[in-house]
């Protein structure tokens, strides 16, 4: 082969990624699309578009994380200011709420382990297991022997 051509990479060459990581990528889009077309129509414009009828200008992203049940995801989410009667106002999101850091299903299942008898100890310890890598069987073994 040349110098200037490079070869394609096949499907098998490729990193494997994570269930977890597909789903976070896949959420983290939806939400942004999702919050994009509100904004879109509450500009009555879309991005660079010039018109008449703009209600007020795009300035910005603003970077947040939203904890939903497949776990927390970085959003990039824009802003913009309205223009109106009253003058100029920051547009909000009614999807993603100004200060919103959790879906109501989260607090939802807070609340219910809460109320099942549940407290931050318990919760800390269960969760401790799935986020630190278990050691192999060798190490627990020495780790419980007497030396």
């Amino acid at each position: 082969m040349g110098k200037g051509i490079s070869k394609s990479v096949g499907a098998h060459e490729l990193e494997p990624a994570s269930l977890s990581e597909l789903i976070h990528q896949h959420v983290r889009s939806a939400i942004e699309t999702a919050v994009h077309e509100e904004l879109r129509a509450a500009l009555a414009t879309a991005p660079y578009e010039r018109s008449e009828g703009r209600r007020g200008y795009r300035n910005g992203v603003r970077e947040r994380t939203l904890t939903g049940p497949a776990g927390p995801v970085a959003l990039a989410l824009p802003r913009a200011t309205l223009f109106g009667a009253g003058g100029a106002k920051e547009w909000r999101s009614a999807i993603v709420r100004r200060y919103q850091r959790r879906m109501p299903e989260v607090n939802e299942a807070v609340i219910a382990t809460y109320l099942a008898g549940g407290n931050t100890r318990r919760i800390r310890g269960a969760l401790s297991r799935c986020s630190r890598p278990r050691p192999s069987r060798r190490a627990r073994c020495h780790a419980s022997s007497p030396p």
